[in-house]
């Protein structure tokens, strides 16, 4: 029995590979995302730590208050950048789940294709086979005949 031969194997391979990258491109920004959502958590609790700091009954001056507040108006800048940031990054993951999702229902068409013509064509072998299989029958049978009419 032959093997079979799916014609569209080289389309085949080519969506497979569009959703491989796809699915890379979609690992890249789920990364993104997570990086974001960790610095926003870093920021936001240097902010916490940062305000629940007491001076201890220590009287600071007034270049160390100075300094404290813009610091603390510098984490709140880069808190608000960074949840821009990440919405952004949610937007991209979400832009690139969905081209994922399109590569990789392409390539389970074509895999069902294929699945569904290699079974059709096994299905159509076996039948030759059993089709040559009765009729090498048949002749042993009429040969088997026609020696006992001879006899």
């Amino acid at each position: 029995m032959r093997r079979f031969s799916f014609r569209l194997e080289p389309f085949l391979r080519i969506r497979a590979f569009k959703e491989k990258n796809s699915e890379l491109e979609l690992a890249r920004a789920v990364g993104t995302c997570v990086a974001l959502q960790g610095h926003l958590q870093d920021v936001t609790r240097e902010i916490y730590e940062n305000t629940a700091c007491s001076t201890g009954g220590i009287l600071l001056d007034l270049s160390d208050l100075q300094a404290r507040n813009a610091y603390r108006k510098w984490l709140e800048k880069d808190l608000q950048t960074t949840k821009e940031r990440l919405a952004r990054a949610e937007l991209e993951r979400k832009k690139k789940h969905q081209e994922y999702l399109l590569a990789s229902r392409d390539r389970k068409v074509l895999e069902k294709l294929k699945e569904r013509k290699a079974e059709e064509y096994y299905d159509a072998q076996w039948k030759e086979e059993y089709k040559r299989i009765d009729e090498v029958a048949d002749r042993f049978a009429l040969q088997g005949k026609a020696e006992e009419g001879r006899e």
